[in-house]
């Protein structure tokens, strides 16, 4: 122990890697029974020290509403697709991509500039692809170039991982291999939940990180053995924490909180899919959409067609359309909201077309002929004027489809006091049946707030 409180002295904070693997090699040679108090009084005292560096950083920013760091995301693993591209000093282009990630001092933070713009994909990585020889070729680690590589790294001084010999990397390797049966026959589960106590577990950050750049698109930052064997077993989704947010993703972030501040009820219409916003609320109470989306999918005569979504506020059935197989139109005529459909659009990588401007002005919609319409909660809103009415009657005259889901408004919505004509459910219903040429009506979903959902078909 005298040897090694010499070399503490000697190595000082410079060598921030041999000093980790020094505290290792100490807690090692305690009892069993100490070795787990130790490091979660270590995590512990690093959480503290994490939460009044973010609380010093949070005081001086500019930007509100960061969700807490220590929040844990599950989401596919094919969604991290690329490696962080952050240099620090930008001169530094020999620093290998595995380098270029944030310091531990800047989990938590906004930061500006191109570090999410990169080509090189996280199955680049020599870890990645020793690991897919390792399990898929059956390749031994020392026949791998990542084992050489680290053992020449160790062998020159450079500790990783702190290994500092073949004896360490070997030791390494055997973990690596019972890191995959875990996973491999229990299951992915929180690194948390296996490693500290009830009372530590939320203080501990040893999960996948990762960042989220402009787009709202997944960077890989830390975890990369995890991330490596749940991609090569298929996976399908895995704990993330988000380390950094790009600048211009966390000014979106703002403008959808701001956005759903200004709704009636100071809550989204609709729940948005991507992960990093799921913490905006949305006004379930009115609008279940998920329990409505399974009540659509069920009534629906086809596994995949086309599909138009009329006032399609940020999109929600659209991405579940998609996913279905559909081929899909969302028109949103409210440019705000149009603005949040397609950023989410672009940042959840679906292909749906996404239109701008008022139903009535759509010439694709009197040109195409649509397997599934949804007019949820939108078309009383034409109702109110002697114009917009016209204009339904004369939409549903062109619109051809086969299957229309209706939800009409409550009759005694006080928007409908001076409503040009103001039907009763069973009134529009007729009314749609009868312009769109459709036969068959039936009530297939009731929301909470009382309205039905109804399916129009032929």
């Amino acid at each position: 122990m005298r040897a090694l409180e010499i070399e503490f002295v000697r190595v000082g904070i410079m060598n921030l890697e041999k000093l980790r693997a020094l505290v290792v090699e100490v807690i090692d040679r305690l009892p069993t029974r100490l070795q787990g108090v130790v490091y979660e009084t270590i995590a512990a005292t690093r959480y503290l020290v994490f939460r009044i560096r973010l609380a010093r950083y949070a005081y001086g920013s500019t930007h509100k509403n960061i969700p807490d760091p220590s929040r844990v995301y599950w989401i596919s693993p094919k969604r991290i697709v690329y490696h962080t591209n952050y240099l620090k000093n930008r001169d530094a282009e020999t620093v290998p991509f595995s380098d270029r990630v944030f310091g531990p001092e800047m989990r938590g933070q906004v930061v500006d500039g191109n570090w999410d713009i990169t080509n090189w994909k996280f199955t680049d990585l020599g870890v990645y692809q020793a690991f897919q020889k390792r399990i898929e070729q059956g390749m031994e680690w020392e026949d791998t170039e990542f084992y050489r590589g680290v053992l020449r790294q160790a062998e020159s001084g450079k500790s990783v991982w702190s290994i500092k010999n073949r004896d360490d990397l070997d030791r390494r390797c055997r973990y690596l291999d019972s890191l995959y049966e875990s996973i491999k026959n229990e299951g992915y589960r929180l690194n948390r939940n296996i490693h500290y106590s009830a009372a530590a577990k939320n203080t501990a950050f040893d999960e996948i990180d990762v960042n989220i750049g402009r787009n709202g698109e997944y960077l890989f930052q830390n975890g990369v053995h995890r991330l490596s064997i749940a991609k090569i077993l298929g996976v399908k989704c895995v704990p993330v924490m988000v380390f950094v947010r790009h600048k211009k993703w966390q000014d979106f972030r703002e403008f959808v909180i701001s956005y759903s501040k200004r709704q009636p009820t100071h809550k989204l219409y609709q729940p948005i899919v991507h992960p990093d916003l799921a913490d905006i609320p949305y006004d379930r109470d009115a609008h279940d959409c998920e329990d409505l989306m399974k009540s659509i999918e069920h009534h629906l005569g086809k596994s995949k067609g086309v599909m138009l979504d009329v006032g399609a506020n940020l999109g929600f059935f659209c991405h579940k359309f998609e996913d279905l197989g559909y081929q899909c139109y969302a028109v949103e005529k409210d440019i705000a909201a149009f603005q949040i459909l397609e950023r989410i659009r672009i940042a959840e990588n679906k292909r749906f077309t996404a239109i701008n401007r008022s139903i009535f002005e759509v010439e694709l919609v009197r040109k195409m002929k649509f397997d599934v319409v949804l007019a949820l909660n939108i078309f009383h809103h034409f109702l109110k004027t002697k114009k917009g009415f016209s204009q339904l009657k004369d939409l549903l005259k062109n619109l051809k489809v086969d299957e229309l889901f209706f939800e009409p408004h409550r009759y005694e919505d006080g928007q409908m006091k001076d409503a040009y004509v103001n039907y009763t459910e069973a009134e529009f219903v007729d009314f749609l049946l009868r312009y769109a040429s459709l036969r068959k009506s039936e009530a297939i979903y009731t929301a909470t707030d009382g309205r039905t959902v109804f399916k129009l078909s032929k």
